[in-house]
Parts: structure tokens; C-alpha cells; sequence
């Protein structure tokens, strides 16, 4: 180890600090002043969660408008009337949903959304940040998944309702998320398999959740999507070999479009699937809504785990170059 030239030097503020050789690093010994001035809770200053948290104020936000505009007139004199995204009242005890107490009114479902909108994000802005992004991914998909039911119900938009809210989406996460000037190509590469996953996820549900006469009167399928309807009423290998060049196409697409773009395309095929999975727990299975929030946690955590790992492992190989010294 070299030796110190000098053991003490007294900078600007007349204090002493350590201080190695020329070119090397400054090690300064701080003082109890400087160390009050460390706040006792730290805000996430990372842009990413900042950015991101604003777009899962909005899904909320959206979700909450439709969920009033979607009620019916008597709503706004009889609360007790009110309905849920899947057009049942909110008393109905089969597939329970949270609604925050929509049933007393818009007074006080109103204020219930802020004080929960509030505690998600001041949630998302202290924790670490790979927490903090799973949070905000599971808030995005199950938030996207409430709004796509009044889509697809109440606004009548039927199967299209999703595909199209998860275009958007997916714009503006894709957009928050890996600004252009962000390494984003190893999160697209890891991205692709996701979205080759969740298409048979959608898949092999879809095939499951079809009754029993279906294996042999392919013409008693249980199915929404008329694509889907079309190739499975010649049987399921027929549907099983156009979900294989369905997937290969997502695949194919996400790998040779242009870089945002393709990363748009990856987080549209990931909402628009995971709503398909959830339809079937939710309106088929009549598992609640819980089913669907578990399913977005763990979309959420394999999200965050392959695409900003990547992106991590990057920003440090390129730190690492341009540390003084290296190469």
C-alpha cells in the first residue's frame, strides 16, 4: 500500500481529511454535522420508479372513472344499486371484487380512492427499488384488468376493448419505463419469452376451461375470440398449431422491429394475454378478484427480474469501462 504524503490537509471549511497521494481516491472523514444532515426517510431517486409511479396513478385514475361513469342513474340516488365491471351488483357474493366503498355513495368512494392512491405511491417511492417495480407492475396489471372488464361490458367494446387499452398501455410503459436513450435491447431479448409464456398461458387455460363435450364435439367450444372460436371448432390440435404460428409471430415481430417499438409490442402482448388468463379465473372459475392480483404479482416480479436486471447488468458494464484506470 503506498504510504501518505500527507496525513492531514484542511480544506474549505478549515476541517481535516484524509487524503492519499495524487490520482488516487480522496477519502473524507465526515463530520457529525454532515452526517444530520442525512434525512431519516428517503424518497426513491431513481428516474424509472419515478416515472413509472406517475403511470400507475394513471391506470388507477382510469379504472376509478370508469368504474363511476359505468353506474347506473340510479346510482347516484340509491348507492346500493351500484354494479361492479362485470355488470353484477356489488353484493354479489359470487366473484367478490374490491370496490372501496362504492356502495355508500360517490362521497365516500371518492376519498377512498385518494387515500389508497396516496398509500400506493408514497408505498412505491420509499421502498428498495426492484420492490418498488414489482409494486408498480402488479398495480399496473391488476388495474388494467378492472378498467378492461367496463371496457368490454358496460362500453361494450367486447374482445377488442383489451387489446386496444393494452396498446396504449403498453406505449406508455414502454415509453416511462426504457427512454430511447436507455440500453433496452437485452430487456427486449428476455421480453420476447415472456410474451411467448403468457400466449400459452392463455392457451392452455382456454383449453382446460372447455367442457368436456368439446374433446369430441369440437363445435361445443366455449370461447369469446372469434379467431380462437374459428380454429378450434376443427379441433385442438388445430387450435394448438395456430396458437404455435401465433406465438412464433409475436416472437418474430418483437425481435426484428425497431427498438421501441418492438418493446411496445412485447408489453401489449403481456397486458393483452394476462387479461385473457384472468378472464378465465375471474368470469369462468368465478375465483374473485384476488385471482387476477396474484396473477399480476407474479407477472409483475418475472417483468421486473428479466428486463431490469438486464438493463442493470448493462449500466454496470459500461460504468465499469468508464472507470479511470480500466482497459
Amino acid at each position: 500500500m503506498a504510504s501518505l504524503t500527507r496525513p492531514f490537509e484542511a480544506n474549505a471549511t478549515g476541517r481535516k481529511c484524509w487524503t492519499w497521494p495524487k490520482n488516487r481516491l480522496h477519502l473524507v472523514k465526515l463530520s457529525p454535522k454532515t452526517t444530520k444532515n442525512v434525512p431519516f426517510i428517503q424518497f426513491s431517486d431513481d428516474p424509472i420508479v419515478k416515472r413509472l409511479r406517475w403511470v400507475m396513478i394513471g391506470v388507477m385514475l382510469f379504472s376509478m372513472f370508469n368504474t363511476l361513469a359505468g353506474q347506473p342513474e340510479s346510482f347516484w340516488h340509491t348507492p346500493q344499486t351500484a354494479i361492479r365491471g362485470d355488470g353484477l351488483s356489488i353484493h354479489n357474493e359470487t366473484n367478490h371484487t374490491f370496490e372501496f366503498f362504492l356502495g355508500y355513495g360517490w362521497q365516500f368512494y371518492l376519498p377512498t380512492c385518494a387515500a389508497y392512491f396516496s398509500t400506493a405511491f408514497l408505498m412505491v417511492s420509499l421502498l428498495p427499488r426492484t420492490v418498488a417495480l414489482v409494486a408498480i407492475y402488479s398495480f399496473i396489471f391488476g388495474h388494467y384488468f378492472g378498467a378492461s372488464n367496463w371496457l368490454a361490458v358496460r362500453w361494450h367494446f367486447g374482445m377488442a376493448g383489451a387489446p386496444i387499452y393494452g396498446i396504449v398501455l403498453g406505449a406508455v410503459v414502454a415509453f416511462s419505463a426504457f427512454p430511447a436513450a436507455e440500453m433496452i435491447d437485452p430487456a427486449i431479448k428476455r421480453l420476447r419469452w415472456v410474451v411467448i409464456v403468457v400466449i400459452f398461458s392463455d392457451f392452455t387455460v382456454t383449453l382446460v376451461g372447455q367442457p368436456g363435450s368439446y374433446w369430441h364435439h369440437p363445435d361445443t367450444m366455449h370461447e369469446g375470440n372469434a379467431i380462437s372460436r374459428l380454429f378450434m371448432g376443427y379441433g385442438w390440435w388445430a387450435y394448438f398449431l395456430y396458437d404455435a404460428v401465433y406465438a412464433w409471430g409475436a416472437f418474430l415481430l418483437v425481435s426484428k422491429l425497431p427498438r421501441m417499438t418492438a418493446l411496445v409490442c412485447a408489453f401489449a402482448f403481456i397486458l393483452g394475454h394476462f387479461n385473457g388468463v384472468s378472464c378465465w379465473f375471474f368470469y369462468e372459475w368465478r375465483m374473485g378478484m384476488k385471482a387476477p392480483v396474484i396473477c399480476g404479482v407474479m407477472l409483475g416480479v418475472v417483468v421486473v427480474w428479466l428486463a431490469f436486471s438486464a438493463k442493470q447488468k448493462a449500466n454496470r458494464t459500461i460504468n465499469a469501462a468508464l472507470e479511470p484506470g480500466s482497459g
